[in-house]
């Protein structure tokens, strides 16, 4: 407005030259400003551009493998978790052996191979070894003083178990740890049961009753059958412990035998 006003001026004092040059100087004038305002609006576009293309060029964005730290210890952490229970597993399999250890000992597991009937009952002493050892062990084990593990030596287990058969006697054993005549009538005896036998008896008391007189001295076969032959060993038996000689083992004979009583 200010320039307009000055070119209508001068046309009033100079004339039409003077505002034909006037004119042509505000052409210049209004073309450079154009120019330097075109020139503002196309610059000024760029820098928005350079700073965002600066940023991202900076900016790590989730690209970056950092920012994953928190899923990875999650993924590690989860194949170990059962891979801990496996070898806990066979632990549990390696406990059943054992089961065969504690049979192995067990004195059941041998008593059927137990010889009670012996052709003599011969003297034994700690450390002794042999089918009369066996026998001993079954008697043992048979009179509740075991178990003793038949294997027919006389060892520690055998030992501990005639001393229980010694706690009984009303004094000290004369020789302890000595199986003699006495202590095998004594132990084979403790199974016999307190009904009378005579001739004619027959049965497992007539058998025992018949080792019992072979181990106190007698000279008699063991057939368990009650007859003359037997009934003449307990007339000794009885003659020997003064209790008569009816041939018949009643409640007398049946308690000296069981005290472990012999013919001589």
């Amino acid at each position: 407005m200010q320039v307009s006003t000055r070119v209508r001026d001068s046309g009033s004092r100079r004339g039409g030259f003077v505002s034909a040059a006037t004119a042509l100087a505000l052409g210049l004038t209004l073309t450079a400003c154009s120019s330097g305002a075109a020139r503002t609006s196309t610059e000024e576009p760029s820098t928005p551009s350079v700073t965002a293309s600066a940023v991202s060029a900076v900016d790590p964005g989730p690209t970056d493998p950092a920012a994953t730290d928190g899923p990875i210890p999650t993924v590690t952490a989860d194949p170990l978790t059962p891979a801990k229970p496996t070898p806990s597993a066979p632990a549990t399999t390696t406990t059943a052996p054992p089961t065969p250890q504690a049979t192995a000992t067990d004195p059941g597991s041998v008593a059927g191979s137990c010889e009670r009937t012996l052709p003599a009952y011969p003297v034994l002493q700690p450390g002794a070894k042999g089918p009369a050892v066996r026998a001993l062990q079954c008697f043992l084990n048979d009179g509740d003083y075991g178990p003793v593990v038949v294997d027919g030596v006389y060892g520690a287990q055998t030992r501990a178990a005639v001393k229980k058969v010694e706690a009984s006697f009303e004094g000290p054993a004369p020789k302890p740890g000595r199986i003699d005549a006495g202590m095998w009538v004594l132990l084979i005896s403790r199974t016999l049961g307190d009904g009378t036998l005579k001739v004619g008896a027959k049965g497992p008391d007539v058998v025992t009753l018949q080792r019992a007189l072979r181990a106190a001295g007698g000279t008699i076969t063991i057939d368990g059958s009650f007859g003359a032959q037997t009934k003449k060993v307990v007339q000794r038996f009885q003659q020997a412990n003064r209790v008569g000689d009816d041939g018949v083992v009643g409640e007398e004979t049946l308690f000296l035998l069981k005290m472990g009583a012999t013919i001589g």
